[in-house]
């Protein structure tokens, strides 16, 4: 089966850090909103591409650059697509 992604690039913040990367959403012919996706994540970490780590009051591996960062889904505070980066 192939399986068909929406890549969104968003803003996904912590209690320490905030993240900018990636999401890749699965197409599923339902129009899913990034928020329907999200709220109904079952994985306990959130998967992210192409990732920069910036500052959240934190100052360690700010400024750092992944190819991939999971993100613990009960400790995002706010995520939010970013447009026309």
């Amino acid at each position: 089966m192939d399986h068909q992604f929406q890549k969104i690039r968003v803003l996904v913040e912590t209690d320490q850090r905030s993240f900018k990367g990636w999401v890749h959403k699965p197409l599923n012919g339902d129009g899913q909103r990034l928020s329907d996706y999200i709220n109904s994540y079952s994985d306990m970490f959130l998967r992210l591409s192409d990732v920069e780590v910036t500052e959240r009051g934190q100052h360690y591996r700010v400024g750092d650059k992944q190819d991939f960062v999971a993100v613990a889904v009960n400790s995002i505070t706010y995520i939010t697509p970013l447009e026309g980066e």
